[in-house]
């Protein structure tokens, strides 16, 4: 009789850039052995995987997977259900059953891991191959502080009948022990190799080949979902993990289609990771916070050139309020053109995602999120997030405020000093608005007007600045215009100015 093994797998997971194999061998293990990282041992398999579903495809609707393995003349079938993802660390259970042929057959499984609504003999024989993965795989088992992980390298492909694409991947799975050995390995991996952390599963790489690439963006929420009784600890959990999601989506989608505008969103979320650890900094405070808050300034820096590019993009858009005017000045279009071209080529995004900086800071924070360090070191995290948000966002207005007094005019260079100020104070209001319902998108509208008012104030202040370094024919008419629509923009911030300055607080 078969047999069915329920693993609940706590795994980390890598892409690597291709090659993986030799990299590992010269650079890591060298460097695990210096580590007094014991090497217990190491296989290499060829895998052939066929992945099956449904006409309907009612596994890919669960976020199941399921497929047949051969591994030189022996088979298992596996079914692995839809367990959480938080920025890379991967929980889910997995039931395994042997057979005798690469025949998948559902109804081996016990009954207790489907769906209720599910008729399984009805499927079973609705049953179509939907693609292939077919990989070597090297799995080292290494011992670390009295942990056991196996690393696994998995280099091959993923193919329909119709595409292929490659699949070169890391994966590190705890099977005894603490899941800091677990952050420890993929630190030294990380500082020698090229790797991002993935959440991609090589199933979903195979139905995306399937189906095609969605290479859209996914907005952020109004706000950070957040439960009144949410403790301190828990809210910022959500913060972290809504932020690390966010990056990674994007960070894939612009690898997969090189999608500009999934760029501005990776740059939001390394904001919104920056403001996360800010705020609740004061309370949360170990060291192990503060060095995450240091990465990220230096980091957030990397990321500061994408204002210049969403300026950029913004100017060149069909949709932009300058296209009309723009599109009779062909010259200054084409020189915007080189100069949005120079900037992604000096920036190299598809390099920055592999970066050993971006990489540490996400396991960083996902270590953070596990190990909840600061229980040894402060106290009021597991206080309610209520009793500091109202301080907290106080604080921010303040210093809004401060910084654009009601009875003072402002003009484009004041606009664009504040814009850090705003944006930061903003950040904290989606991290905590969800506590107050009542009023909050009321308070916020006109605020968030400004700062859409002061991205195009910087988009036509990079276009003033362009026309005078171009010198073409037309420079005198194109520098009018944009000073007239500069003094027109300015205007209108400066009512939703008065109008944001008379709202009542919301807290």
């Amino acid at each position: 009789m078969c047999h069915s093994a329920n693993m609940s797998e706590i795994e980390l997971k890598f892409v690597t850039r291709d090659g993986a194999h030799q990299a590992f061998k010269d650079r890591v293990l060298p460097l695990f052995e210096k580590n007094n990282i014991t090497l217990i041992s190491h296989t290499e398999l060829r895998l052939e995987n066929d992945y099956y579903d449904t006409v309907n495809h009612d596994f890919q609707e669960s976020k199941m997977g399921f497929r047949v393995r051969g591994n030189n003349g022996s088979y298992e079938q596996t079914l692995k259900t839809n367990g959480k993802v938080s920025g890379g660390l991967h929980q889910r259970a997995e039931y395994n059953i042997d057979l005798d042929a690469p025949e998948p057959d559902l109804t081996l499984f016990d009954t207790s891991v489907w769906p209720s609504s599910w008729n399984i003999p009805s499927m079973n024989s609705k049953l179509e191959k939907q693609f292939s993965t077919h990989f070597t795989r090297h799995a080292y088992i290494v011992e670390v502080e009295k942990s056991r992980v196996e690393v696994v390298l998995d280099c091959g492909e993923a193919a329909t009948d119709k595409a292929s694409s490659p699949i070169n991947e890391i994966e590190l799975e705890l099977q005894s022990g603490d899941l800091d050995s677990l952050f420890i390995l993929a630190t030294h991996i990380n500082s020698c190799m090229d790797v991002r952390l993935s959440d991609v599963s090589k199933a979903a790489q195979g139905y995306q080949l399937l189906h095609g690439f969605n290479a859209k963006v996914k907005p952020l929420p109004d706000f950070l979902p957040l439960n009144p009784k949410s403790s301190t600890e828990e809210a910022f959990s959500s913060a972290l993990q809504l932020a690390l999601a966010h990056w990674q989506h994007h960070e894939y989608v612009f690898i997969e289609s090189g999608s500009i505008k999934t760029l501005a969103e990776v740059a939001k979320s390394v904001r919104l990771l920056l403001q996360s650890v800010s705020l609740y900094l004061p309370v949360l405070q170990c060291p192990e916070m503060l060095a995450l808050h240091k990465k990220l300034i230096a980091y957030a820096q990397q990321w500061a050139w994408q204002d210049d590019l969403q300026s950029l993009r913004y100017l060149l858009s069909k949709k932009s309020l300058f296209h009309k005017t723009l599109s009779k000045h062909p010259a200054i279009v084409s020189y915007l053109q080189g100069r949005k071209a120079g900037l992604l080529h000096a920036h190299d995004p598809a390099s920055l995602f592999f970066d050993s900086m971006a990489t540490d800071i996400k396991l960083k924070a996902i270590d953070l999120i596990n190990a909840k360090p600061w229980r040894r070191e402060a106290t009021g995290y597991d206080l309610l997030v209520l009793d500091h948000a109202k301080g907290w966002l106080s604080q921010g207005w303040q210093t809004v405020q401060q910084s654009m007094p009601a009875n003072k005019t402002m003009g484009p260079a004041n606009y664009t000093l504040v814009e850090v100020v705003l944006r930061q104070t903003l950040w904290s209001g989606f991290l905590l608005g969800d506590l107050f319902l009542e009023e909050r998108g009321n308070f916020r509208a006109p605020w968030l007007d400004l700062l859409t008012g002061i991205e195009e104030l910087n988009a036509l202040l990079m276009l003033r600045q362009a026309v005078q370094d171009s010198e073409l024919e037309t420079q005198d008419e194109l520098s009018k215009w944009t000073s007239s629509k500069l003094t027109v923009l300015v205007k209108v911030m400066e009512r939703t100015r008065a109008v944001a300055l008379e709202r009542d607080i919301y807290w």
